[in-house]
């Protein structure tokens, strides 16, 4: 199954699991509205894909992006040849400026400069394999597609770009964006679909500014065990909800609200990340 057909599957995955944590009506929204419009990748989006196809996929690089060739005068009759004969040969593939182009480069050399990413990723394995199970406590039908798996299906590896790939910095965005989640998920997954469960989620992540540091991580018991729990409970509301056709968004009452807890006076934590997730 190729990238398109597994997004375009009805059977839940991560992404499905965070829209219901967000509320049922985004679920609804994002993915059962019959009105609703195809969602278009960002810019960022773009770049994190094409990340992802460098590291993990470099034999595919050339059938699906091309970078933009610079000095074209588009203005001019000449400038305009040139640009429509570029725009014929990149149909189907996704167009690169080269600034773009460089900056996916320097991410995938510093990946594959890290010794322990480069180690995984050098592993016999096979990128993006589509797993499909059917949940036992709701009777929903889920997928995964993991970045990297094994051929002996000991290790998962993801690939994740952020603004900050330090210990302390990656554990916030682990918790802003549910990678938790993520890695309770997949190995999950892999073992209802395959009878072999991974021993390790690793994370390998790599900055998208200069140095482009790059930064190896295994997810430990208690993050695996966290985000078991918030996937149960989030399948759950997901099995009630398309049970009773009922989707509720925010408490329809009016509630109250504070600070969050990092504004409290005399509190240790500190304010949660604002990057934007690429991929």
């Amino acid at each position: 199954m190729d990238n398109t057909a597994y997004h375009a599957h009805p059977a839940i995955s991560k992404s499905h699991l965070d829209m219901v944590a967000r509320s049922p009506l985004h679920y609804f929204a994002a993915f059962l509205d019959p009105a609703r419009q195809p969602r278009e990748a960002t810019p960022a989006m773009a770049i994190g894909s094409a990340v992802h196809t460098h590291v993990l996929e470099l034999d595919q690089w050339d059938a699906r992006y091309c970078t933009a060739p610079e000095g074209i005068d588009r203005r001019t009759k000449m400038g305009k040849a040139e640009w429509e004969v570029f725009t014929t040969a990149s149909t189907g593939r996704t167009v690169l400026t080269k600034a773009d182009a460089d900056l996916v480069m320097r991410m995938g050399r510093s990946v594959f400069g890290h010794p322990a990413a480069a180690m995984l990723l050098g592993l016999p394995g096979k990128a993006e394999t589509t797993h499909m199970w059917t949940d036992a406590a709701t009777g929903l039908q889920c997928k995964c597609r993991p970045d990297w798996l094994t051929d002996d299906g000991r290790i998962m590896v993801d690939v994740k770009t952020t603004e900050n790939a330090s210990p302390r910095e990656f554990a916030r965005s682990i918790a802003q964006w549910r990678y938790h989640v993520q890695a309770s998920w997949y190995l999950d997954g892999i073992e209802q679909s395959t009878g072999t469960r991974p021993e390790q989620f690793i994370f390998v992540c790599v900055e998208k500014k200069a140095p482009f540091a790059c930064a190896v991580y295994a997810a430990d018991a208690e993050m695996i065990a966290a985000g078991a729990k918030a996937a149960a409970r989030d399948l759950e509301v997901l099995a009630t909800c398309k049970a009773a056709d009922a989707w509720p968004g925010y408490s329809d009452q009016i509630e109250p609200i504070s600070l969050p807890a990092w504004m409290t006076p005399g509190s240790t934590q500190q304010q949660p990340p604002t990057e934007i997730e690429l991929y």
